[in-house]
């Protein structure tokens, strides 16, 4: 099957909910004010534009608004639109540029860290390679680090997002750690131990729990997450959750295998089966799809609980930012579940070919992020970051082969009208409090250790930066500040 096929991806975005006034916070008897009361004209907008032009805190917030400081990053709703605050009380909007490194990455074919080397060859230091590389993003309009970027240098120069790695799964096969184990239990515990670090920097906005959880059936395999815990050995802590719930919720074994088909003698057969669970698979229906839907929002409760309680334990002062999850192969089970632990929801959400977007919602049973993820925005209220986004194109010399559900534009000029579009676009949504371009060099031609040879970069490995692309960065990404309003 192909990776086309099978790869599971997102698409763009939209809605806008109309400006929530809240109070009106004018005296309806100070007819001093000079300003009309709703109750005398219904026309008057309640939330206005802040006076004078945009003027930005070291944090990225505009300073025209004055809101509570606490040192640390949060979020709020001001006069109907989420907004990220900074330590210092101002409004603030993620716009982030993924894996800001001067390591690249090493091509699998000949060996060689290509940038690395142009970094070594054009800098004294790796401090002056940041100073020029933080020079050239603040102009560019972007305030935030995003994943993966430079511990050492670029997260002490600028805010900056930090991705913590709790779940310790195998990202490129897709192998999960059991989550239901006191071992990966105790595991994420002492990895949490790192967060102690950071807990008072105020350049951090938040922590990543990790990224891109496979929750069922993606790129990485069909399989639902009951069909891949029932089919663990049967001494695995995760085997016998999945049999616990099933039988928690069917009554008995001869229920399972009226339901399933099975023919188990009894629970300890059940519990050492590893196969014959087809029934519970993407395309289950009726009993068996509420199985499937029920045992992932459980797992995920648990994940989110243990996860969120290890970084708390250090840190209970910044936001947790979730899991990066894959727009379209994400399920409402799981933003259910993560949503009393979260502070903000973050989805990896790329433009794909059609055909890929609409194949992986049909087989993982995703969530459709359509009209900016309104079908989420209609069950829980709460702010989204987009954390992964980006364009390539052929004219960077790249292969741009790998993976294949990718639309490849042709020039930097597309590539700079895509970025608009897109940016634009969910600049407009007033539930998104951001967005990440993935990422800051190219992917080398060989490929790197997935086989990934995109052309994602705003500079190429030689350090150019693609000026089109840049370029209109620059001019679109202060455009989210005709969105601030504050109540009259």
């Amino acid at each position: 099957m192909s990776w086309m096929v099978r790869v599971l991806c997102g698409a763009l975005l939209m809605a806008t909910p109309a400006c929530d006034p809240g109070e009106d916070p004018v005296d309806d008897d100070d007819d001093s004010a000079g300003i009309p009361d709703d109750d005398d004209d219904d026309t008057v907008d309640p939330c206005v534009p802040p006076d004078g032009e945009p003027s930005l805190d070291e944090y990225g917030g505009d300073e025209r608004v004055a809101l509570e400081a606490t040192g640390f990053f949060r979020a709020e709703l001001l006069c109907g639109r989420w907004w990220l605050v900074t330590p210092l009380g101002h409004p603030a909007y993620s716009v982030g540029v993924n894996n800001i490194s001067p390591r690249g990455d090493t091509d699998v074919e000949t060996g060689v860290a290509n940038y690395a080397e142009t970094v070594d060859a054009t800098y004294a230091d790796h401090d002056e390679w940041a100073d020029t590389a933080v020079q050239r993003l603040t102009s560019w309009g972007v305030a935030h680090a995003g994943c993966w970027s430079h511990a050492d240098v670029v997260t002490t120069r600028m805010p900056y997002t930090y991705g913590l790695g709790l779940a310790a799964d195998d990202w490129v096969e897709g192998t999960l750690a059991d989550y239901w184990d006191p071992a990966w239990e105790q595991a994420v515990a002492d990895a949490a131990e790192e967060v102690a670090e950071r807990a008072h920097d105020p350049l951090l906005v938040g922590w990543f729990i990790d990224n891109e959880i496979r929750w069922g059936p993606d790129w990485r395999g069909y399989d639902t997450l009951l069909q891949l815990y029932l089919q663990l050995e049967a001494d695995a802590p995760g085997k016998a959750a999945a049999v616990a719930y099933v039988l928690g919720e069917l009554g008995d074994v001869d229920a399972v295998n009226g339901l399933l088909g099975t023919s188990f003698a009894d629970t300890e057969a059940m519990t050492a089966a590893t196969e014959g669970w087809d029934a519970l698979d993407h395309e289950a229906t009726g009993e068996a799809a509420d199985l499937v839907g029920g045992f992932l929002e459980l797992t995920a409760d648990h994940y989110f609980d243990v996860t969120t309680s290890a970084i708390r334990a250090h840190d209970p002062n910044h936001l947790i930012l979730g899991n990066r999850e894959v727009s379209v192969t994400t399920r409402m089970e799981v933003y259910r579940a993560a949503d009393p632990y979260l502070d903000l929801f973050s989805i990896n959400n790329y433009v794909f070919f059609d055909v890929v977007t609409e194949a992986a919602i049909t087989l993982s049973g995703s969530l459709d992020p359509a009209d900016g993820f309104a079908a989420l925005h209609a069950e829980i209220d709460k702010p989204i970051l987009i954390t992964e986004f980006g364009f390539r194109a052929a004219d960077s010399g790249l292969p741009n082969s790998w993976p294949p559900q990718y639309p490849t534009l042709d020039t930097q000029a597309d590539r700079a009208d895509a970025f608009e579009e897109y940016a634009t676009y969910h600049q407009s949504i007033p539930r998104i409090v951001g967005y990440h371009w993935f990422e800051w060099v190219d992917q080398p031609p060989g490929g790197r250790f997935d086989g990934e040879d995109n052309n994602w970069g705003v500079v190429d490995e030689q350090d150019q930066v693609y000026e089109a692309v840049t370029t209109r960065m620059t001019d679109i990404n202060p455009q989210i500040w005709t969105y601030l309003e504050v109540p009259r």
